[in-house]
């Protein structure tokens, strides 16, 4: 941890020459998870040219490069400079939600580069912010990343716990940021739906949490304005109550935003993981397929 927080306190100019020459060893020599990405990428963009996909490609991992150096610097960065590095657009509405009328709010996106620095923008400006996370296998990890996701106020909340949790703090207004386009580990407890032309699975603990306690849903878009420097969009798509909304219903909103938040950007998404490994067992009813 302390070579890491010594690498952090070098200039960001210097951390992105370190992530130039990461990207052409990555890339061009050992091709980390290449085949993976170019496969996703076909998946998705199906009409789009091989040189296209290519091209979204080294993009990509240009701008996973830059998150792994980001996400370092993160250990010692100061709140002035995120708030520089990651601008909140419509902050107002966390503000109203959470400040002023003391209620706990679900803030849903994706793993758009840099996520990491969402959280920290959003308690930056005066917000109280919980994350959720996954618990890390590997320690030392399990450590660096609950060091970074643990300042300025922040607080980090384990998937594992995040519903006695909520039951404990009711009654603490907050914002609660959650990464919801993950794939679960029970696809058949998950909610399905067409999401680039594919059968997928999503977690839908965000939506049942948010109906359990009575919680507003905003979405968050990440877009990358030039290197090292990125805007956090606020998008408030739901309030309570939620009773004429049949179940599902959110969570396929945020997955028809989800996409089109992508098509916008695509070289920001995590594309290095198996996006669709895991296959549908039940058929879908007639609800699942008129949301679809």
């Amino acid at each position: 941890m302390v070579l890491f927080r010594v690498i952090s306190r070098i200039p960001f100019k210097i951390l992105y020459l370190f992530s130039d020459v990461l990207f052409f060893f990555i890339y061009y020599i050992f091709g980390y998870r290449k085949q993976v990405v170019l496969s996703n990428l076909a998946a998705a963009f199906p009409n789009k040219s091989e040189q296209e996909r290519e091209k979204i490609a080294r993009e990509f991992f240009q701008n996973f490069c830059d998150f792994m150096v980001e996400t370092v610097k993160t250990l010692t960065i100061t709140q002035e400079e995120i708030q520089r590095r990651m601008k909140l657009e419509n902050s107002e509405i966390l503000h109203r939600l959470v400040n002023e009328e003391k209620k706990t709010v679900f803030t849903m996106l994706g793993h758009q580069m840099n996520w990491e620095w969402v959280s920290l923008s959003i308690a930056s400006d005066g917000i109280p912010a919980d994350v959720i996370y996954k618990p890390l296998s590997n320690d030392f990890f399990e450590k660096f990343m609950l060091a970074i996701r643990s300042r300025f106020g922040i607080k980090p909340v384990s998937m594992y716990n995040i519903l006695r949790d909520m039951v404990s703090r009711r009654k603490e207004p907050r914002v609660i940021g959650t990464l919801a386009d993950q794939a679960p580990h029970h696809p058949d407890s998950a909610y399905w739906s067409t999401f680039f032309h594919q059968e997928t699975d999503f977690f839908n603990g965000t939506e049942k949490l948010a109906r359990k306690f009575n919680t507003p849903i905003v979405f968050g878009k990440v877009t990358k304005i030039r290197r090292g420097y990125y805007s956090f969009h606020l998008e408030l798509v739901a309030e309570p109550s939620y009773q004429d909304i049949s179940s599902g219903a959110l969570t396929e909103v945020y997955i028809r935003w989800l996409e089109n938040t992508l098509i916008e950007q695509p070289a920001l998404w995590l594309w290095s993981h198996k996006r669709w490994k895991h296959k549908r067992t039940t058929h879908p009813s007639e609800d699942e397929m008129v949301l679809a």
